[in-house]
């Protein structure tokens, strides 16, 4: 399943100028466990015409902490665990993408910086996570 949808991103996005962006690039490094997204999400420095994606507005790519990964822009693991929680949206995405990394890292969360107006809201997830692979 994340082999094909990781080759559909690759070719949708063949030339754009983008970046993976929250859900898709949590989606695209394996952090969250998959499954049916309506819409692919990518960081632009200008909208383009793209059915099916939605288009995050940045003044310039260079300034989102990302690395080529198989072909495609994408946030790193930091910046995508941070944009989630920055955003706040869908609580199982951002629950397995921490109990992924948690599970990754030899049950440990170091290697992530999380900024301090993140930190309740990464204390939160946190916990969720740890207990994640437990059940």
């Amino acid at each position: 399943m994340l082999k094909s949808y990781n080759d559909f991103l690759r070719n949708l996005l063949s030339g754009i100028d983008c970046i993976l962006a929250y859900d898709t690039a949590a989606d695209y490094l394996g952090l969250s466990n998959g499954g049916y997204r309506d819409v692919v999400q990518i960081f632009v420095e200008k909208k383009q015409n793209i059915d099916g994606v939605e288009q995050f507005v940045v003044p310039s790519l260079e300034q989102i902490e990302s690395e080529l990964k198989n072909g495609l822009y994408c946030t790193t693991v930091n910046r995508t665990i941070i944009d989630l929680l920055k955003q706040d949206g869908d609580e199982q995405i951002i629950t397995e993408s921490l109990a992924n990394y948690y599970d990754e890292n030899n049950n440990s969360f170091n290697g992530l910086i999380i900024p301090d107006h993140l930190k309740n809201n990464f204390n939160k997830y946190k916990l969720w996570a740890e207990e994640y692979y437990c059940e």
